[in-house]
C-alpha cells in the first residue's frame, strides 16, 4: 500500500479519451510516477526535463497486478503517459515541501521545487536554469520525503 495515501498515476483532469501512451522496455529499474523519455524504445529516466524527447510519466501495471510502489525492473514493460494540459497525475518528487500552484522542474526522474523565472518569447518559462514541467496541485502543504508521490497539473 502507498505510504502517503496514494495509489494512482493518474489522477483525473480535462484530456481526451483515450489518453495518450507509448510502450517500451525498462532501460534500469524504474517507480511508477517516474518522469522520463523513450529512446530507441527504452524507457530512461529524465536527468533534467530538457531532453529533446517527449517526456512521459511511467504508469503502474496493473495488469501484473503491480502498484505504485512496486518496481518495474529493466527489461520488463513500461507504459508511459504522455502528460496534457489539464491532466493531474501523481509523480515522484524530490525531499522537500510543495505546495498549490508551486512549479516544478525535473531532475533525475523526479520533480523538484524550483523559483520562479521568466519565460522568453512565449517559450515555456525557464526556471533557474531549468524547465517548469507541472506546478502542484495538493490540497495542503505537502513535506515530501524523496520518491513520495506528489500531484501535479500540466497547464
Amino acid at each position: 500500500m502507498a505510504k502517503d495515501g496514494k495509489h494512482v498515476i493518474h489522477a483525473g483532469g480535462i484530456f481526451p479519451n483515450p489518453l495518450i501512451h507509448r510502450e517500451g522496455s525498462a532501460a534500469a529499474v524504474v517507480l511508477p510516477g517516474t518522469v522520463g523519455y523513450f529512446d530507441a524504445g527504452k524507457f530512461t529516466a529524465s536527468a533534467t526535463g530538457a531532453e529533446s524527447s517527449i517526456l512521459y510519466v511511467a504508469n503502474m501495471d496493473y495488469l501484473r497486478c503491480k502498484g505504485v510502489d512496486d518496481t518495474i525492473e529493466a527489461g520488463e514493460l513500461v507504459v508511459g503517459i504522455q502528460p496534457l494540459q489539464g491532466l493531474f497525475l501523481n509523480v515522484r518528487a524530490a525531499a522537500g515541501t510543495y505546495t498549490k500552484g508551486q512549479p516544478v522542474a525535473v531532475a533525475n526522474g523526479q520533480i523538484k521545487a524550483a523559483s520562479a523565472g521568466t519565460p522568453a518569447n512565449g517559450e515555456t518559462p525557464a526556471v533557474a536554469g531549468d524547465v517548469v514541467f507541472a506546478y502542484v496541485e495538493e490540497d495542503t502543504a505537502l513535506t515530501a520525503q524523496a520518491g513520495d508521490l506528489v500531484r501535479v497539473v500540466f497547464k
